[in-house]
């Protein structure tokens, strides 16, 4: 008996243990699932507030400080122990971009509207010909939706009278430190609620001695600024009814400054231009800190896009009827250019890209096909035998390729050259008098009863009237979008990116307007691909992934509770993660 006793209490002690392992396990489980759940409810969006989803009992109030000419990595490496302290409950980069211009004037109008210039029109240093009629400072926006008292204090007597409207005080002075005391002042104003200052210490020191903060004069600078914050920021706390305000500080730049940067730092986007370098810091002491920061290699950005899968019998035509632009008949000047992707070669001698019944050596036309499958390829029909690719110029699968050829003429001799990366290969070959034209559609990918098919893409498809020169071909083949920057722009009578991603169109982007139609079924795939060879243009979203000055107006009208949707407003919504909600 004593022994079944013993042994039953060490069950019920195993299974008292066991079950007290469970609980905890569970527990650790309900509070992480808490967690990732409180983290979702903390992060509120108010960019289109009507009132009531943030912090309702506070009142909401706004500190918008600019600070001219601030480098934003030149703030990083100098000593700011104010808005080091802000960053740890801080929206924050220091990697902002102004606009392209580099123009105060721009900057300050992007940073107080909320729109770029194509809509406030100020592009010169003297706002003229402005639209902030139409779109005005967000002042307006606040007075129009709020009886809170707005007020500005600047340097720049355009900055004031130029782009500062519906203030109850609009205040111009002569230098930061007047600046400093007027805020400090209307901070002490029991009725303060939207208060703006501009700096412009750090910009003359900037201009003067070099915008670096290896530069002592820049750097300390930058350091008074922040000592000024720092000043700010002690006489908000200091107010009677602090804890019952709810104070929203921006720290911004308007842009950077002109200072050399080594090569090795460039790289092909707006962010390495240090005039245009900018930093922004959104704090309130409920925010969680988050750090946005550039991509981390914009020196091989991504080809990227949705192109169509040509295998089988799957092709891409356009239309007989409109194809005569490209028989390229016995006189005149061309250029066919376009990226090549390969997944597999297929066998015998796949076709390619081509205007002709069938690309076998008896047929009229012209036409580009694979070499058996070793990669190489060749051009048909214009010259009495075919022009091979040499094979040391093999393509591999998998890799973007930009192949095609040139028909010119020196003197009366026309000729036609082979290229591939931009590069001639092979000798040029004579073509004189012979001619091509037919009546076919001009195709891209598989001709049925010719070869077995490849699986490839073809995209960046240009077809110009002229004998682009060989300078511009090597230049603008690692482009993968054509602009009017191209010297021969103009001369496209064909040009189809092949990005579109969706229906049976690939679009004609050239003035002739002839687009391929894909046959039988459309298989469009999303791609992101690095290369070296590329040299891809950014587009302005890439400059959006952190925060702009472009898009402070739109956050400030969210955090006051203002609706911003009918305003037509261009800056990104940005929504904080809270640490704290009031409730």
């Amino acid at each position: 008996m004593l022994l079944l006793n013993n042994h039953t209490m060490k069950s019920k002690i195993e299974k008292s243990t066991f079950i007290v392992k469970l609980t905890a396990v569970l527990v650790v489980l309900m509070i992480s699932i808490i967690s990732c759940n409180k983290e979702l409810t903390d992060r509120k969006d108010f960019s289109n507030n009507t009132g009531g989803n943030v912090i309702d009992a506070q009142q909401q109030k706004v500190l918008y400080v600019i600070v001219d000419g601030a480098r934003g990595e030149s703030v990083f490496k100098s000593s700011t122990p104010n808005l080091s302290k802000m960053i740890k409950n801080g929206m924050f980069t220091i990697n902002a971009v102004s606009d392209e211009n580099g123009l105060s004037a721009t900057s300050w109008a992007d940073m107080l509207t909320g729109v770029d210039k194509t809509k406030h029109k100020v592009i010169s240093e003297d706002f003229s010909n402005n639209k902030l009629t139409d779109y005005p400072m967000f002042f307006k926006r606040v007075k129009d939706n709020t009886s809170l008292r707005t007020a500005a204090f600047s340097i720049s007597p355009a900055l004031s009278t130029k782009l500062v409207t519906h203030a109850d005080v609009n205040t111009s002075l002569p230098n930061d430190e007047a600046v400093k005391t007027a805020t400090l002042a209307e901070l002490a104003n029991n009725n303060a609620a939207v208060v703006l200052a501009e700096f412009q210490g750090v910009d003359k020191a900037g201009a003067q001695y070099g915008y670096d903060a290896s530069v002592p004069q820049y750097a300390a600078a930058i350091t008074n600024i922040d000592t000024y914050i720092g000043e700010l920021n002690t006489a908000i706390k200091a107010r009677p009814n602090f804890s019952k305000e709810n104070w929203l500080i921006v720290i911004a730049s308007n842009k950077g400054g002109d200072y050399p940067v080594i090569p090795a730092l460039m790289d092909q986007t707006l962010y390495s231009k240090p005039l245009l370098n900018g930093f922004v810091i959104l704090y309130n002491p409920n925010f969680k800190s988050t750090i946005y920061n550039k991509p981390a290699n914009l020196n091989s950005l991504p080809y990227l896009g949705s192109y169509g899968k040509l295998n089988g019998d799957t092709i891409a035509s356009v239309d007989a009827a409109k194809s005569n632009l490209y028989n390229f008949g016995t006189t005149g000047e061309y250029t066919v250019e376009f990226k090549l992707k390969v997944q597999s070669f297929g066998t015998l001698n796949a076709p390619i890209f081509f205007k002709t019944s069938s690309p076998a050596n008896a047929a009229t036309g012209w036409w580009i096909i694979h070499n058996g499958s070793n990669g190489t390829w060749r051009l048909g029909g214009l010259a009495s035998a075919a022009i091979s690719t040499p094979t040391t110029k093999a393509m591999e699968v998998n890799q973007w390729y930009n192949i095609g050829f040139k028909i010119y003429f020196v003197g009366t001799v026309r000729y036609v050259q082979l290229y591939q990366d931009g590069d001639p290969i092979g000798s040029p070959t004579v073509i004189t008098g012979r001619t091509v034209n037919n009546s076919e559609p001009l195709v891209a990918g598989y001709r049925s009863g010719f070869g077995n098919s490849a699986t490839q893409f073809i995209t960046d498809i240009r077809i110009f009237n002229a004998a682009v020169p060989d300078a511009v071909i090597k230049d603008f083949a690692c482009q993968v979008l054509l602009d009017s920057r191209h010297p021969n722009y103009n001369n496209l009578i064909g040009y189809w990116p092949a990005l579109d991603g969706a229906g049976t169109l690939i679009k004609d982007q050239s003035k002739s307007k002839n687009d391929f139609v894909f046959q039988k079924s459309t298989q469009w795939l999303s791609f992101e691909d690095y290369d070296n060879k590329f040299c891809i243009k950014p587009t302005p979203e890439l400059y959006k992934i952190v925060p702009r000055g472009i898009d402070i107006p739109r956050f400030i009208l969210g955090w006051l509770n203002i609706n911003a949707t009918g305003f037509n407003l261009d800056g990104k919504v940005w929504t904080p993660i809270y640490t704290n909600i009031l409730k």
